[in-house]
């Protein structure tokens, strides 16, 4: 028998709004923009060119103020809606998380998601689209 990790439920990507074709990615499910919600290590010459796997841009983009909490409301919104339908075994949950680059506050936050999915025992696979794209050099 296949365990409940082992199914994947939900999968999370990730993108940079600032890319071309980057709306167009968005599938049914969840989104959440964090343009304006966290700390952007893109003003930081010293994280500018590093991603959201870094340990170092990852606790900058956590230790926000309040990102703890969005990260754990935005894993509790795909856990309901993963096993919110009655047919378990066929409802994928597709969740897209954007920033401005795609490379450090999206990146972050939808690895720590995906951590809280999986102490749960829920599947999840994580894609990041705009991760190895050049930098956005201008940022709102």
């Amino acid at each position: 028998m296949t365990s409940d990790q082992n199914l994947v439920r939900v999968t999370i990507r990730t993108i940079g709004t600032l890319h071309p074709g980057a709306m167009e990615l968005i599938e049914d499910g969840l989104y959440f923009d964090l343009g304006n919600k966290l700390r952007n290590p893109h003003h930081d010459p010293a994280m500018r060119y590093r991603t959201g796997l870094d340990e170092e841009v990852a606790d900058h983009v956590l230790t926000t103020p309040g990102a703890m909490e969005l990260s754990v409301r935005m894993a509790e919104s795909a856990r309901e809606l993963a096993y919110g339908y009655a047919n378990r075994n066929q409802k994928l949950v597709h969740v897209t998380i954007a920033c401005r680059g795609g490379r450090h506050r999206s990146v972050a936050m939808a690895e720590r998601v995906a951590e809280y999915l999986r102490i749960d025992d829920i599947g999840v696979e994580v894609e990041h689209r705009h991760i190895d794209r050049p930098v956005v050099e201008k940022q709102a």
